[in-house]
């Protein structure tokens, strides 16, 4: 049987970020603050002039506050019953607008709000108030009646839309994960929790995958990365933020560890050099 469910969620205190097991899919529109989301090959952040959609498994998530303000965020589950239910019902439809190219699989959508969404924030509001037998007759209905909206506004990028696999991931999964959070700061748990694995069995494929440690691999690949900003004459005081450093200091400690001088006598060696090229 398939499963809805609508609440509204609010806070008012500081949120660091979690790690998150979502057992459904779940449509979040946000009302106040900012929402940052990783999955393993994906990462999001969500503005109240936007909404998303999750899919059911592990993610980490980060919600903040506005200034002098709280969280809120209408939300919507559904799990796959529900959606499959939905694809079988207006197969039709879907086959005559599909484009037949879809090939990668995401488990993360965000979107724009537009004035349909607005005002169907405020039904499933009112909806919520409702009795249980009521609210969930109007959900099933609410429910298709948003895939409807998404599917004609974006066809493709819902016929996209799939869970997280929960099975333990691949070594090209793991590699592909790694890849694409080298500048996002993520700790090694929070690496083995989204690919679905335990920090022991995660750690020794990636030895294997890379051949040296986790630690010394992202150190190398952020401080080559800050190499090429640098010489392109990125601010070093900007360059930290963008390779994932959480301060200047510790950004320059290492850079000074790793190449004997500071990112900023790098940048000036560089420019020196470029320089006497041009003269001579």
């Amino acid at each position: 049987m398939k499963t809805l469910d609508t609440y509204t969620y609010y806070s008012d205190k500081k949120a660091r970020r979690n790690q998150i097991f979502l057992p459904q899919n779940l449509v979040s529109f946000l009302e106040e603050g900012e929402k940052i989301v990783h999955y393993a090959e994906h990462k999001k952040t969500i503005t109240k002039t936007h909404f998303a959609i999750l899919s059911a498994g592990n993610c980490l998530m980060t919600e903040k506050l506005p200034v002098d303000n709280s969280y809120r965020s209408t939300m919507l589950f559904f799990d796959n019953a529900a959606l499959n239910e939905f694809f079988i019902k207006y197969g039709s439809m879907v086959n005559k607008i599909s484009s037949g190219t879809i090939k990668t699989k995401r488990p993360l959508l965000v979107f724009k709000k537009d004035d349909f969404i607005q005002s169907y924030v405020d039904s499933l509001k009112i909806i919520q108030s409702k009795p249980l037998d009521f609210s969930q007759k109007l959900l099933q209905l609410k429910f298709e009646e948003l895939m409807l909206h998404l599917l004609e506004k974006y066809t493709d990028e819902m016929l996209s839309f799939q869970a997280e696999k929960q099975e333990e991931y691949a070594d090209f999964q793991i590699r592909k994960a790694v890849e694409l959070n080298i500048t996002n700061n993520l700790t090694l748990q929070e690496l083995a929790f989204l690919c679905n694995t335990s920090i022991s069995t995660f750690k020794r494929k990636f030895i294997k995958l890379y051949n040296t440690t986790p630690s010394q691999f992202f150190l190398r690949q952020r401080l080559k990365m800050a190499q090429t900003l640098l010489v392109h004459n990125e601010n070093p005081s900007e360059v930290y933020y963008k390779v994932g450093y959480e301060s200047h200091s510790s950004f320059s400690q290492s850079f000074k560890q790793a190449f004997g001088i500071t990112p900023k006598q790098f940048q000036q060696q560089n420019l020196d050099v470029s320089r006497q090229f041009l003269n001579d």
